[in-house]
């Protein structure tokens, strides 16, 4: 049998110019296990799962510390809107407290002078001579040191000097003051105008309890 060799190399091998890669050590040589694989493509794919690892292993932490933050922000957020209507509840209750505050000073205003008036004008009444009459009652200064302008006219002077005397008895009145008096002719009859000035005596510190007499 003759066998007829057509390789223009006459059948040899011919070598090639091109320098090899050495393979590493650490991956061995896929082709000398006869698998087909590439080592570089294994080292490729070695690579990658290390750069999965690591960018994992720095990707969880960091989303755990941004969850915690959110946490954090949200309950800040929480505590500011409950102290925000917990300042308004105050503001509203202490503007509430200054208005009953004010309501009371009021109403103790007006409880303090209720008696006065009626006290001060049963004393005048009381203190009038006969033949004597008031005209006017104002007020010069206000409370607490009440004092009163009284007009009136009696039938003499004597009549004007009881009427002072007998203001000067009562326990609410603290000073009489004549400002003056004159003839004046009333209905055809001859009669005397006078003012004076009262002061008012506040009992409300002098009156004392029955426990505190015989002390």
């Amino acid at each position: 049998m003759i066998e007829v060799n057509l390789h223009p190399t006459g059948g040899k091998a011919r070598r090639s110019r091109r320098p090899t890669l050495a393979t590493p050590a650490w991956l061995g040589s896929g082709r000398s296990r006869g698998d087909g694989r590439d080592p570089w493509t294994v080292a490729a794919m070695v690579a990658v799962g290390i750069a999965v690892l690591l960018i994992g292993g720095l990707w969880f932490p960091q989303r755990s510390a941004r969850s915690d933050v959110d946490a954090r922000l949200e309950e800040a957020r929480t505590d500011s809107t409950r102290l925000a209507d917990l300042r308004l509840l105050s503001d509203s209750l202490t503007a509430r407290g200054r208005e009953i505050q004010e309501r009371l000073e009021l109403v103790r205003g007006l409880d303090e002078g209720r008696f006065v008036w009626p006290h001060l004008l049963d004393e005048l009444a009381a203190a009038l001579p006969d033949y004597t009459w008031l005209t006017a009652v104002r007020v010069s200064t206000p409370l607490p040191d009440l004092t009163v302008q009284v007009d009136g006219i009696a039938a003499n002077p004597l009549a004007i000097t009881r009427f002072v005397r007998n203001l000067q008895e009562s326990e609410y009145v603290e000073q009489v003051r004549i400002m003056g008096s004159q003839q004046a002719n009333v209905d055809n009859v001859s009669a005397h105008a006078f003012k004076i000035v009262v002061t008012y005596a506040d009992q409300s510190d002098a009156q004392v309890s029955p426990g505190t007499e015989g002390s």
